[in-house]
């Protein structure tokens, strides 16, 4: 970004699509240009991804919300054993944003893995840590597209649910862990 005349800092998909906090005196064409960079280094990375879904409105309590996502990951890691095992190492990068989060990866991580390093990052450091952001968050707007409940906000950022998936979400279908 920087060698576009970008500043180079540290890119928030959500915020960036929302407008908010650092990017609330941006343009929406300036902020597309920043998104569309992140993107099309996420769309050529050679990387894959899992991600884990858990609707807060059905939970009863904050330990229902550990124990879901808890079963979903350790499921995960035990259905692709064989794959995961077969790496030297398995890094996990977190910014310990979420305490409860955090605990959760290190317990599972290292209770089905034996080959898993925990890494606490900041994420302006890591421009896949910036990467997985973008991914959750385009993984939440499929989730809100799929049930045509996309904000105004992000109407106007996409231009509509259509451009969304076809411009977007379509390319990531690719990169979805098994996919590829």
């Amino acid at each position: 970004m920087k060698q576009r005349g970008l500043p180079d800092y540290t890119v928030h998909a959500g915020p960036l699509i929302r407008r908010d906090d650092e990017y609330r005196d941006f343009l929406t064409e300036e902020r597309k240009i920043i998104f569309d960079y992140l993107f099309n280094f996420v769309r050529t990375v050679d990387i894959s991804y899992y991600s884990i879904l858990v609707e807060k409105k059905h939970l009863d309590d904050e330990m229902d919300l550990v124990f879901r996502i808890t079963k979903q990951l350790s499921a995960f890691l035990n259905e692709n054993l064989k794959t995961l095992m077969s790496y030297d190492q398995i890094i996990v990068y977190y910014d310990y944003g979420q305490r409860e989060l955090a605990k959760i990866l290190v317990s599972v991580f290292n209770a089905v893995l034996t080959n898993v390093i925990i890494r606490k990052v900041a994420p302006a450091n890591y421009k896949l840590f910036q990467a997985a952001d973008m991914l959750c968050t385009l993984e939440l707007l499929s989730i809100k597209a799929e049930r045509k409940m996309l904000s105004n906000s992000e109407l106007k950022f996409f231009s509509s649910a259509r451009k969304l998936t076809k411009s977007y979400l379509n390319t990531l279908k690719k990169k979805r862990f098994g996919n590829s």
